[in-house]
């Protein structure tokens, strides 16, 4: 009789334990998640440090600076905007390495989402800043491989975080509504 009670619970104790252990599954998902949010943290942090550079730039720099003062801001700008691509293509090759979780089981974490948008509102500012001062033209042969990186970055999360393009776009409705206002003024 002793001997039955102990084995029933033992095999209650093991049984409860082994449910309380996160599935392989789960597990991974989670791990996959912080890291992608890892990721994408440390380029928000580098991004942050060339928009820095760009709005420091803008804000000597107008339309009606000296030719060589725009000169000298339009390659401050092309190559801050070009050490911009290549953090986001670095931080895409890292999200590449993460292997996709389980389409079926995978959960948005909106914590991921809203650094995404933070990231991508930071890049539009700075952006706003070039155009401001020396127009789109000057932005014209960078702008078009970074929209590509920052889109493929966007794509390679998608593929670790479910429904993180749905997230993002849901944050960003409002802004493309200020931009398109934003657009109708350019200078070009």
């Amino acid at each position: 009789m002793k001997f039955s009670t102990i084995f029933s619970l033992a095999a209650t104790a093991a049984f409860a334990s082994a449910a309380a252990i996160p599935t392989p599954d789960a597990a991974l998902e989670a791990r996959q998640a912080n890291e992608a949010y890892t990721i994408v943290e440390a380029l928000y942090a580098d991004i942050k440090q060339y928009t820095g550079a760009i709005n420091a730039t803008a804000s000597g720099v107008s339309l009606t600076s000296s030719l060589a003062d725009q000169s000298a801001a339009a390659a401050s700008y092309q190559s801050n905007v070009e050490a911009i691509t290549a953090a986001v293509n670095a931080a895409k090759a890292q999200t590449d390495a993460l292997s996709p979780a389980s389409k079926v089981r995978r959960q948005t974490d909106t914590a991921l989402a809203a650094l995404v948008e933070n990231l991508l509102l930071e890049v539009s500012g700075a952006l706003n800043n070039i155009i401001a001062t020396l127009g789109l033209t000057s932005l014209l042969g960078s702008l078009n491989p970074l929209v590509g990186s920052l889109s493929g970055l966007l794509l390679s999360l998608e593929a670790v975080v479910d429904n993180l393009l749905a997230v993002v776009k849901q944050l960003l409705d409002g802004l493309l509504t200020g931009l398109s206002v934003g657009l109708a003024g350019l200078v070009l």
